[in-house]
């Protein structure tokens, strides 16, 4: 089964890289996630390149698992990703973390299940 989850809220860049880390709000929204869905167990995890989506993903999994990062999660590329989750064995129990508009392009072309 395939699970994906938008990642949370980010904190402010102030680095100027583009790529921020998670806000206080979006850690605990991320522990309040784990809760409802603490009878789920994953056997793999994927993010993106993204603090924010590594970190939501951290949250979610704990040490319980290696989050591996995908440059095919960083972009909206339809094709990279599609290719991406189909070479994805079918028999784990695979949860994603990526953006708002990676996710839904996962929901419009694949069976999976929103953690919200």
């Amino acid at each position: 089964m395939l699970y994906v989850v938008k990642s949370f809220k980010e904190d402010k860049d102030t680095s100027g890289n583009g790529n921020p880390p998670l806000s206080e709000e979006g850690v605990e929204f991320g522990k309040r996630l784990k809760l409802r869905n603490n009878a789920i167990v994953f056997d793999m995890c994927y993010t993106s390149f993204k603090l924010k989506d590594f970190g939501s993903a951290l949250i979610l999994v704990g040490d319980k698992l290696i989050v591996e990062r995908s440059h095919s999660l960083d972009n909206a590329k339809k094709e990279e990703i599609t290719d991406f989750i189909k070479s994805l064995p079918q028999d784990k129990s695979i949860l994603l973390v990526a953006s708002d508009e990676v996710v839904s392009m996962i929901k419009d072309a694949f069976d999976c299940m929103e953690l919200k």
